[in-house]
Formats: structure tokens, C-alpha cells, sequence
């Protein structure tokens, strides 16, 4: 907790400028690695996914004419509402008490839970976490999955700024397994071409929960997407995304 406050308080002194749209434009820092949430139409270009998808539709709910993407390495979202360069931020953002005290956070929209895919060459000696040792597994940097994996005993944490590069390095040999969100797990292990070289270890090692993230200092913002997103949760859309998506 000393670590993110003293983060936070130098860029705070650090930054003394406003750089927020006017309110008829929405500013979103994403991090478009991470199927199916936030990722780049390999066609298009556009950014698409779970994610992108409620954010456009809150961003209408509230009243915003337009919307803008800032992609960035996910650690760099924190930074980039804490000194008001994007008026939020979404890419499957874990809300943890720590973190609230320092951002704030518009839902839950979303429940999830970690969990660790691993090679299937342990797939007879590795069947719940307890079982894990002398294996090194990969985690996103500045997560709530790499804060976890940190955690664990008998492993080495390989971490990487995003989840593409987690699969990569998974699939490289370069780690044993990956931690990350299960949701992420099981859209990998249902489209991926290798899915048939990993398994799951299938149990949630937490529960968390993903919010939109805001800075304290525009409660103005966080109402406005508060009030919208309450309306759009209650929506057949809300459960049309999810199924586009997941089902």
C-alpha cells in the first residue's frame, strides 16, 4: 500500500495540468491485449471486444457525442487518470480496496476470479494450486494476478506487460504456465490454436470484480458514468454483449 501512495503522491507533484476533453467527448485509457475484453480487429483496426462494447454504450447513456481510445501499457492507466490525461480507464481493472483509495471505480460490471493454465506435460502431477513447485509462471505486471502469483510459494514469476505476451511467452517455453483472469483462460483454451497444449487448473483462486476506473478529483465524471452504467446493466444489451463474447 506504501508503495502505490508514495506512486501516486509523485505523480500528483509532478502534474499540475488538466488535459480532460470538454464533456462532450469521453477519453478511455484501454490496453488492447486482452481477448476478448480489449483487443485490435486484426481487419479493421477498430478496438473491439467485452469491454469496448459497455463502454461505448455507457458513454451514449451519459450524454458523450464521441469517444476516444488511448491505448497504453495496462500500469500506465493508474497514472494516466491519476494525473487526468483520460477521464477513465477499462481493461478488466480489478477493484481492490488498496486501489480504491487512491482512484475511483464505477460497478462492478463484471465478476471473475484467477486462475493458472499450465502445460499439459503437468497435467498428471499439477491438479490445484497447492501442488505447484519448481515451475515459473507468468503474470501481467502491476495486476492483481502478479500480486498473487508473488505470493505463492515454490514458483518463479516471469512478469509481462501484457496478456498477449503471457501466452507468447507460455507458448515459447519461456514459462510453465500463466496467471490471469479465468475468463481470459477459457476464451484462450476455446479459440487458440495451441488450447491443446495447456490445461487448466480450473479452480478460482479469488474472487475479484472489474470497474471502470476514475480520478477523485472529477466526481462529476464518476456520477455521470455511475447513473449510466446503472441504466445499461439494466438493459437486454448488458446480456447481449456478454453472450457475443463468452457464449
Amino acid at each position: 500500500m506504501n508503495k502505490i501512495r508514495s506512486f501516486a503522491l509523485a505523480l500528483a507533484m509532478a502534474f499540475s495540468f488538466n488535459a480532460f476533453a470538454d464533456g462532450d467527448e469521453l477519453v478511455v485509457g484501454i490496453e488492447a491485449s486482452s481477448e476478448p475484453f480489449v483487443i485490435i480487429d486484426p481487419k479493421t483496426h477498430d478496438y473491439v471486444g467485452y469491454d469496448i462494447d459497455l463502454i461505448k454504450a455507457v458513454a451514449k447513456e451519459a450524454g458523450y457525442k464521441s469517444i476516444k481510445f488511448h491505448d497504453m501499457p495496462f500500469d500506465a492507466m493508474f497514472a494516466d487518470v491519476l494525473v487526468e490525461q483520460v477521464d477513465c480507464a477499462i481493461s478488466m481493472i480489478t477493484i481492490t480496496e488498496e486501489r480504491a483509495l487512491i482512484w475511483d471505480f464505477i460497478g462492478p460490471y463484471f465478476n471473475t476470479g484467477l486462475d493458472i493454465m499450465l502445460n499439459k506435460k503437468y497435467q498428471k502431477e499439477f491438479k490445484r494450486e497447492a501442488d505447484l513447485h519448481d515451475v515459473t509462471i507468468c503474470a501481467k505486471t502491476s495486476s492483481t494476478c502478479e500480486a498473487y502469483a508473488l505470493g505463492m510459494s515454490d514458483i518463479q514469476v516471469l512478469s509481462l506487460d501484457s496478456e498477449r505476451k503471457l501466452f507468447e511467452a507460455a507458448k515459447e517455453g519461456k514459462c510453465d504456465g500463466v496467471i490471469t483472469n479465468e475468463p481470459i483462460l477459457q476464451y484462450y483454451l476455446k479459440v487458440s490454436p495451441d488450447r491443446d497444449k495447456f490445461y487448466r487448473l480450473g479452480r478460482k483462486l479469488t474472487f475479484a470484480q472489474f470497474g471502470i476506473m476514475t480520478s477523485k478529483n472529477r466526481p462529476d465524471i464518476s456520477e455521470r458514468l455511475s447513473q449510466a452504467l446503472e441504466k445499461v446493466m439494466k438493459t437486454p444489451y448488458f446480456n447481449e454483449i456478454y453472450r457475443k463474447w463468452f457464449e
